[in-house]
């Protein structure tokens, strides 16, 4: 296994362009913006085995009325400003789950940036143990999901320096 980290400016096009196609094809997220909010991440992880990926994270920067949105929405708004980082797009294949990788691509991702704080929402059990396992710490109380009313969202924080 190898892990690539950086800034999406360090990676080849054509990283970038697989990085996209797999985190779209998880489907949660909107194919047609995803190009440019990768570009404008903060840091990319990519697992490979041999030259498969077969995982994905991110460290992004939300528009802060985004940001803003999901700490309202989970009752603790006056906590936004101090998590100014989202980590997002932890994706992995579906032949290589439960082996370890989705903690080790959170690790790798929260690790290029433990100097500022962090936030993360997920609709999952499986994801809010992962985050949990990282230092995570849930805020607020959970609310629906935009693209999924159904779903539940748990917002979690991971402070500066934690």
């Amino acid at each position: 296994m190898t892990i690539r980290t950086g800034k999406p400016s360090k990676f080849v096009p054509s990283d970038k362009a697989a990085f996209v196609e797999f985190v779209a094809a998880a489907g949660e997220v909107d194919r047609a913006i995803l190009p440019r909010l990768v570009d404008d991440a903060v840091a990319l992880v990519m697992l490979f085995e041999r030259d498969e990926l077969i995982g994905t994270a991110a460290i992004k920067t939300p528009y802060s009325a985004h940001r803003r949105g999901e700490f309202a929405k989970a009752n603790a708004a006056e906590n936004a400003d101090a998590f100014p980082l989202e980590l997002g797009w932890v994706v992995v294949h579906s032949e290589y789950r439960k082996r370890g990788h989705a903690p080790e691509l959170v690790r790798a991702a929260v690790g290029l940036v433990a100097d500022q704080g962090v936030y993360a929402t997920t609709k999952t059990p499986r994801m809010l143990t992962i985050l949990s396992e990282c230092g995570f710490k849930s805020l607020g109380k959970p609310y629906p999901s935009f693209l999924k009313p159904d779903a539940l969202l748990t917002l979690l924080i991971r402070p500066a320096g934690g």
